[in-house]
């Protein structure tokens, strides 16, 4: 993290300053849980601080709308494109949430982002997903082979395209996500918003999940469910970072792993990621005429809730749902059993 610049002259007066912002700043990404939000939210405050060249205390909007607009006419300097609309709506966000916390903490009276405008999102806007229609959906899964990184990476994908899991949800899992009565298999997981959600797995992304774990050794409620292979821990070793047995698939890992499957199956230039999986689940439900209430469900759109209230609709609709997506695919499940 950027160094915090000085604010006072007075060298006691100054050391003690500088040390309330680092520690403001430390305590503000420690409150998020998610490792992947930390990461993001201090790249966001580095690169404002470098940009501002100006105390905490002494920032005002003026400098942050030129930051903002910095971002508008600059490219990223790690894949050479222009910052998308989102990544600057991140950033911001960034800042609001940290300058909030100052305040919150007396290091200054106001929160210089607020006013600053940022532009509208809309999610779906270049949406993308995978032609059922063209069995798009299908050749994706048979071009997984059957080593312990493609069972893994079958189940996740699965997750995906028959529960429209979102990245982060299933970057979260653990093996204590799982529950069994009898023969069915029951996954709970935290939604968008901190909201806990229980389904029903498809058997065809239960018995890939079962697959996977086959492979692994002892295991704890506390295990994450999904680790990176060898490969993934020798690169991390290389990297300096911990080469523990158990080392967790991180949001990143997983774009990456759903972007070289489908570099294989529809070339460069796909722009297919995980939430086009989770698209694709939506897209598929849909045209095998599943209704816009139960789809919302197994989406878990907060925005229908009042609506599925007045229908009475029920949290069954997303075992339905998932049910009927996790049949399409039980033929991959049975080849790789060699069934």
């Amino acid at each position: 993290m950027t160094e915090i610049i000085p604010v006072s002259t007075d060298r006691h007066l100054q050391t003690e300053v500088v040390h309330d912002w680092k520690s403001a700043a430390a305590s503000w990404l420690d409150n998020f849980s998610s490792e992947d939000t930390r990461r993001a939210y201090r790249q966001a405050w580095s690169g404002f601080l470098d940009f501002a060249g100006t105390p905490p205390d002494k920032v005002s909007q003026d400098e942050v709308i030129s930051y903002r607009r910095h971002l508008e006419t600059s490219t990223s300097p790690k894949t050479g494109e222009p910052y998308t609309q989102a990544t600057i709506n991140l950033r911001l966000s960034a800042l609001s949430s940290f300058f909030e916390w100052a305040k919150d903490r007396g290091l200054r009276p106001d929160n210089p982002t607020d006013g600053v405008k940022r532009k509208a999102v809309d999610p779906y806007g270049k949406a993308t997903w995978l032609r059922s229609e063209d069995g798009e959906d299908l050749r994706l899964l048979e071009a997984i082979d059957d080593s312990p990184k493609g069972l893994r990476d079958r189940a996740i994908i699965l997750l995906f395209l028959t529960l429209a899991l979102r990245l982060h949800e299933v970057a979260g899992l653990t093996v204590g996500s799982l529950h069994r009565q009898g023969k069915k298999v029951f996954l709970t997981y935290t939604q968008k918003g901190g909201k806990t959600k229980s389904v029903k797995l498809p058997e065809a992304t239960a018995e890939a999940i079962d697959a996977y774990l086959d492979t692994r050794g002892d295991l704890t409620d506390s295990s994450p469910l999904f680790t990176a292979s060898e490969a993934g821990r020798i690169a991390a070793r290389r990297l300096g970072h911990a080469g523990k047995e158990e080392t967790p698939l991180t949001s990143r890992s997983i774009a990456a792993l759903v972007k070289s499957y489908c570099n294989k199956v529809l070339g460069k230039g796909h722009g297919i990621h995980p939430h086009s999986l989770r698209h694709t689940a939506a897209m598929t439900a849909a045209k095998n005429g599943h209704s816009i209430m139960d789809v919302s469900d197994l989406l878990g759109h907060a925005s229908l809730q009042v609506t599925t209230i007045y229908l009475h609709a029920t949290g069954k609709a997303t075992d339905k749902v998932a049910a009927d997506l996790g049949r399409r695919y039980s033929k991959q499940i049975q080849s790789f059993k060699g069934e």
